[in-house]
């Protein structure tokens, strides 16, 4: 009887294991410290997920393969490359959550925090902020900065 206990406890912590390696986790981010960081940041509506090569009729897809997120952005709260209000821009992630792709709820408005590498922007789920934090973000940095004395003053 002892051996079959131990025997359920092994299996029932290694799928707890499995289980926790195929989710994303992130590490909490401060989005005034991300905002600053960031090639570009904004909040925006997610309006289409494009697959950027789709497999072969029968080829196995990954969570990890790469889709383009389409985004229409609504306020732009860190400038770049063709990020202005009212545009669509693209943004290349994983293609699922458990690889840390951003979230793909069609119509979903939330703030990002983008990188751009070779001529395309780049996000994952744990550069996602809500539009109130972004929001909040910005106006601590311009208030920090616009305080004699405070960081970021030269």
């Amino acid at each position: 009887m002892r051996r079959l206990t131990i025997l359920a406890v092994a299996l029932g912590s290694s799928l707890l294991a499995a289980d926790s390696a195929t989710a994303c986790s992130c590490v909490p981010i401060d989005a005034r410290e991300q905002l600053e960081a960031a090639d570009g940041a904004f909040v925006g509506r997610l309006i289409e997920v494009r697959e950027v090569d789709p497999p072969a009729e029968g080829e196995p897809t990954s969570s990890a393969d790469p889709v383009d997120y389409v985004y229409r952005v609504g306020r732009v709260y860190n400038r770049g490359p063709g990020l202005h209000r009212g545009r669509r821009v693209r943004v290349r992630s994983a293609r699922s959550d458990a690889s840390c792709g951003l979230p793909n709820q069609v119509g979903e408005l939330i703030g990002l925090f983008v990188d751009r590498r070779h001529h395309r922007w780049h996000g994952n789920a744990c550069l996602t902020t809500t539009p109130r934090r972004m929001r909040r973000a910005a106006a601590s940095a311009s208030s920090a900065v616009s305080r004699p004395g405070s960081a970021g003053c030269g």
